[in-house]
């Protein structure tokens, strides 16, 4: 009997698979890159003349990231040895600092305030207002608007110190950009539950060892299958689609003529089928996994009356970049503290918004700063050579370091969803029978980060077991 298919092995695919198998399907996961993990993935790098294992980005999670954390531990990542757990903290190297405290919500919060340097009274007093006001309203709002527009009226230095960073941070956008009720729905899951929801979570090793390769064991031991290597041609609806792959019509090749025949059945079914180089396979139900624009490509040859509406959301989709600078010096070389966020002034060539001591959490890395540039900005402007020098330049002055051994600028021009207010994409559910959607192309109510692939690839594997039972 033919399984699901899942398109694209990143987060996303990878929890989509992992679910069925948990639902008791044995799916086949396909995609064209020859790693998993998507843009969340390790790779292998010479910075100052040593091979090391960086990420094509640096990201951190959250407490709050349930689905995420119940994953890593379903396919035997352990999380004490994989992440460092931190108090939640914005803090800058001139002094200014908001930490949580270790004490039960919503005292971590609170204790955190009186305990915070560098915000006057003045301050401190409107984000407690301004907190208490929105867990009243439950974290809601009437109508979605932009994110700035929840800060009217608050202290400008506190909105630039921390609204604007987390901001950033968590949709990968700048507060006139975002959406007020997607930032809304992060600070709710995490500053307004449980305190360890607000934790910060770093990783001590790459992205790929953090979950996706232990996915990839984890699926393989279970009968499922994770081919790589294989890039998807397109789908096929309806009866009339032919296999035209050279072996399927060799009437000797009774493995490919079997292939075919059993994807005509699923045709003749009004089943879907992927097209692949060499074949047509049929599925009961497929799940692509990818991004917005390589999903309406697929489904562009879908019967109209099901599509239309569906390719204008995906192609209404707009992505934000996420650039990370790694800069190499001295092993020696460690921060005060792990991270930092930092004052970015453009006009001044400061473009580093967070800076990591990924020496200070992963031991083969000493020596290593990653420095990230959320969103779109004016650094685009600049070539890489030009935008790593400035950013050496900005971590040097702010912390009174020489130059670097070698810096390399990494930059992932699609890296995530723009969540603009009002934004809407599809959901999960196509009209089509067995298509389904996960990743960024599905309507989420998080931004496209980690969790919030998690979360959509989850939720397309329970819809595929609706629609298979």
């Amino acid at each position: 009997m033919a399984e699901p298919i899942v398109i694209g092995a990143g987060w996303s695919g990878l929890a989509c698979a992992v679910q069925l198998v948990r639902q008791g399907h044995r799916p086949l996961v396909l995609d064209a890159a020859p790693h998993v993990g998507g843009r969340a993935r390790g790779f292998d790098h010479d910075l100052g003349g040593t091979r090391l294992r960086l990420d094509n980005g640096q990201h951190l999670l959250l407490g709050a990231y349930r689905d995420t954390l119940d994953l890593m531990r379903e396919v035997g990542v352990a999380q004490g040895a994989a992440m460092a757990r931190l108090p939640f903290a914005v803090q800058y190297p001139d002094g200014w600092r908001l930490a949580a405290a270790r004490a039960p919500a919503p005292w971590h919060l609170g204790l955190g305030l009186l305990r915070a340097a560098g915000l006057p009274w003045p301050e401190r007093l409107a984000l407690a207002r301004w907190a208490g006001a929105r867990r009243r309203a439950r974290w809601q709002i009437g109508a979605d608007m932009p994110a700035a527009q929840l800060f009217a009226g608050e202290p400008p230095a506190l909105v630039q110190r921390l609204w604007r960073p987390l901001c950033l941070a968590a949709l990968n956008a700048d507060l006139a950009d975002a959406s007020a009720q997607v930032l809304l729905n992060v600070l709710r899951d995490s500053l307004g539950a449980a305190a360890r929801a607000s934790d910060l979570l770093l990783p001590r090793t790459d992205l790929s060892n953090l979950f996706p390769d232990a996915a990839v064991s984890w699926l393989r031991a279970r009968g499922a299958e994770v081919r790589l290597h294989t890039p998807v041609l397109g789908l096929e609806f309806g009866a009339a689609a032919e296999a035209s792959n050279d072996a399927a019509q060799d009437p000797a090749n009774d493995a490919a003529r079997a292939a075919a025949n059993a994807a005509m059945a699923g045709a003749r079914r009004g089943a879907p089928r992927v097209r692949l180089r060499d074949r047509l396979l049929n599925a009961p139900a497929i799940v692509l996994a990818v991004p917005p624009e390589r999903c309406a490509d697929l489904l562009a040859g879908a019967p109209a009356a099901g599509v239309d509406a569906t390719l204008r959301l995906l192609r209404g989709v707009q992505s934000a970049p996420i650039c990370t600078v790694y800069l190499r010096y001295d092993p020696a070389l460690r921060l005060p503290r792990v991270y930092y966020t930092l004052r970015d002034d453009p006009r001044r060539g400061h473009f580093g918004q967070w800076v990591f001591d990924r020496g200070a959490l992963d031991p083969p890395l000493a020596g290593v700063l990653s420095v990230v540039i959320s969103g779109a900005g004016p650094h685009q402007e600049l070539g890489r050579s030009a935008l790593g020098e400035r950013v050496a330049a900005q971590i040097g002055a702010a912390f009174g370091l020489p130059a670097p051994i070698d810096r390399f600028v990494l930059d992932e021009k699609h890296a995530t969803v723009l969540p603009r207010p009002g934004l809407e994409r599809p959901g999960l559910e196509l009209p089509l029978p067995g298509v389904f959607l996960a990743s960024d192309a599905a309507h989420s109510a998080y931004p496209s980060t980690i969790e919030g692939s998690v979360r959509s690839g989850l939720d397309a594997a329970r819809a595929v077991g609706r629609h298979l039972h």
